[in-house]
């Protein structure tokens, strides 16, 4: 007999295998139930863990599950970008398919993370909370994570989001880039009186039981342009619970600053940074994004992070491959060389323009 090494073994070594085997199954056998139940998932892990070794450690994931947004920040190109100009809704047939071609990253991705939007509002999408629960059956100590702007997150929906993520592994992210209705109106243009009722109801059922972030980009990354600063902006909303007697448990304020989405936001007046680095084999570069996450627009497309909104690299579809056999082809490992260094690349190259490796 040969071994997959191409050794040749005796049949005495063959029986003896075989003795050992049955022997440690019969040990196995006289197990209590939860220490078998642990040795099988072990051994299952241990298969696929050997099985996809070749592959990237993808441990986070974003899913375009439609590709609208009520909002139009200054600072964001999503109305220039491609999917604004080629809108659509992700196929429940294409959502459920993508997750399980997750599966060979289950070990990663229960202790990473699943957002089920990109570049978009997830709460614009009817069917949500559906893929939400999708989600947690498919990968159930993943962390779910929706960002949203509030103005889509009605009553029902904000009590249907807290049902489905109480008591599970979440994080929620309420961008809402303003003060008061003039600043969120030249901010973000959205319904200032819809958007904080909305996010008020969230937090009241919620009631301290959910991981809420409230955010606000009230500067640039440079300084040049400022609507609000941290301390202003975390007064206003420590009033506004306040006011409505809302618990501030479980809920975290902060400010961020802006930038200029990699040269991707092409707005005039708003700040643009050029070439941030060089990047080739004289000039490695360590970016997560390439190896850790993957990325998929509505139709399937996918796409090599949060900043290319326009699909400047080009990126092959589910409709023509698989998530394994992408990760295992030429075009991947050119990719990765490309954003790593290991290969020059265009003096454009959009990881060469971002201010803010990793989102």
């Amino acid at each position: 007999m040969e071994s997959g090494t191409g050794r040749k073994y005796p049949w005495s070594y063959r029986r003896k295998r075989h003795a050992l085997r049955s022997r440690l199954a019969g040990l196995q056998s006289r197990l209590p139930e939860p220490v078998r139940t642990v040795l099988g998932r072990a051994g299952r892990r241990y298969s696929i863990e050997r099985a996809t070794r070749d592959l990237p450690p993808i441990r986070h994931v974003q899913i375009q599950t439609h590709s609208r947004c009520n909002a139009d920040c200054v600072f964001c190109p999503y109305t220039q970008s491609w999917h604004h100009a080629h809108p659509g809704q992700m196929s429940e047939a294409l959502f459920n398919r993508i997750l399980r071609e997750l599966k060979p990253w289950e070990h990663l991705l229960n202790r990473g993370t699943i957002a089920p939007y990109l570049m978009q509002e997830p709460m614009a999408d009817p069917a949500i909370i559906d893929r939400i629960e999708a989600i947690y059956a498919a990968f159930p100590n993943t962390s779910v994570e929706i960002s949203t702007n509030g103005e889509p997150l009605t009553p029902k929906r904000g009590e249907a989001l807290v049902k489905a993520l109480i008591g599970r592994k979440h994080e929620i992210w309420i961008s809402h880039h303003g003060m008061d209705a003039e600043t969120l109106k030249r901010v973000m243009d959205t319904r200032y009186d819809r958007s904080v009722a909305n996010i008020v109801h969230l937090l009241r059922v919620a009631d301290g039981r959910l991981n809420i972030r409230i955010v606000g980009a009230g500067q640039s990354l440079d300084g040049a342009i400022s609507y609000f600063d941290e301390s202003r902006y975390r007064s206003y909303w420590q009033q506004i619970l306040a006011e409505n007697s809302v618990p501030e448990r479980g809920v975290e304020i902060e400010t961020i600053r802006f930038h200029d989405r990699a040269g991707t936001l092409r707005r005039e007046g708003m700040p643009r940074g050029g070439i941030i680095r060089e990047i080739g084999p004289a000039n490695p570069f360590r970016c997560y994004r390439v190896d850790e996450w993957l990325h998929v627009l509505h139709d399937g497309r996918i796409r090599l992070c949060c900043m290319d909104y326009h699909g400047e690299v080009e990126l092959p579809s589910l409709a023509d491959t698989t998530l394994v056999e992408y990760f295992r082809s030429e075009t991947y490992k050119s990719l990765l060389q490309s954003v790593t260094g290991a290969k020059e690349t265009a003096d454009d190259f959009i990881c060469k323009r971002c201010q803010t490796p990793g989102g």
